[in-house]
């Protein structure tokens, strides 16, 4: 008689689970009491990133990301010889890229 009630409380639990997820996805998405749809949201111009500027190559973050990845293809060319064709032609590039040659 116990495993019948635990087998039925899992089903009424699943079958709960089942309807309440979508109900939940419904009402949650309708928009009582969200935010705007369809318009960006308003951010004010200090301390964010340009994400959808023209050009990656005056963001300093997209910069620091480069500088790390040449240190670490430079160290894999100094610790295993690999990589350090690459690491040149990168370096190379991100010389220009800070300088501002295209």
């Amino acid at each position: 008689m116990l495993r019948q009630q635990a087998i039925a409380l899992g089903c009424a639990l699943l079958l709960g689970a089942a309807i309440a997820f979508p109900a939940g996805l419904l009402l949650g998405s309708s928009g009582s009491g969200g935010g705007p749809e369809g318009r960006p949201a308003s951010r004010s111009s200090g301390g964010f990133r340009a994400i959808y500027a023209p050009s990656i190559r005056d963001d300093p973050y997209f910069l620091e990301q480069q500088r790390q990845n040449v240190e670490a293809l430079e160290q894999a060319c100094r610790s295993s010889g690999e990589f350090c064709v690459e690491a040149q032609r990168v370096r190379r590039l991100l010389s220009d890229m800070e300088e501002g040659t295209p």
